[in-house]
């Protein structure tokens, strides 16, 4: 259920969200809409696509990434996730009603807690594979990162290395790194730079992605790979070289 909710004007200009992209903003405050008064909501992308940005072509699962990524959300539980400072920015209506989502703490102590960090980028609703840094609160309250930190840097010069024929990496902007380091917690398989290796090995042997096929050649760039539709496509075999029949 969508709730009315306030924006400040320095929101705008806090660091945090200068770093996200404009539609990763947008959905950003879209969740403040879908949260309850303790800043609680159930995690569902491919609802929040339907439902806040219905006529606009983007890859929700990199969206919510984005989010997650910047510990703007915390996901826990079994689809649930919470706005750290909802409650520092927000005036709620008293006659609201109470939260009838468990706190994060209360799912903890239950020893159900199961961080589906995949959830941020819609595997499926409520649940998912294990996925995009999840962030746990420490005794301290702070939030801190469950998961290792992406090499962006060893995996660009990877890249660069096995594929010197596909475009250079001139700027590796904060969208780029979201999409990267997203790709690389999916899974715990991808989170060692052999694997890395290997998937760049693999797409110089597709002839289509590597200017090899095609009247007009393309080359696939690390922030085409490392794009959600794009990088299954590859692990699906989509551009390997066939024969005709």
């Amino acid at each position: 259920m969508a709730r009315i909710r306030t924006i400040k004007p320095e929101f705008f200009t806090s660091e945090d969200i200068v770093s996200l992209s404009p539609l990763a903003r947008l959905l950003y405050i879209a969740l403040w809409c879908e949260a309850d008064k303790e800043g609680r909501l159930t995690w569902k992308p491919l609802t929040f696509k339907l439902r806040y940005l219905p006529g606009d072509s983007v890859d929700i699962n990199d969206l919510c990434a984005e989010i997650v990524e910047q510990g703007l959300v915390v996901l826990y539980g079994n689809g649930l996730a919470v706005i750290p400072q909802f409650a520092v920015h927000q005036h709620i209506n008293p006659r609201e009603s109470e939260s009838k989502l468990p706190a994060p703490e209360e799912v903890d102590a239950s020893g159900t807690r199961e961080q589906r960090a995949d959830d941020a980028q819609g595997g499926r609703e409520g649940k998912g594979r294990e996925g995009v840094k999840a962030y746990v609160p420490s005794e301290a309250g702070d939030v801190t990162p469950a998961k290792p930190d992406c090499p962006h840097q060893r995996i660009i010069d990877l890249y660069h290395e096995v594929l010197p024929m596909c475009p250079q990496v001139r700027d590796w902007t904060p969208a780029r790194a979201t999409q990267l380091r997203a790709r690389w917690n999916e899974d715990k398989e991808r989170q060692v730079l052999s694997y890395w290796q290997r998937l760049f090995e693999y797409v110089k042997t597709c002839d289509f992605l590597v200017g090899k096929a095609g009247k007009e050649p393309f080359f696939a760039d690390l922030e085409w790979i490392t794009k959600s539709a794009n990088f299954t496509k590859i692990r699906e075999g989509k551009y390997e070289n066939r024969r005709a029949a």
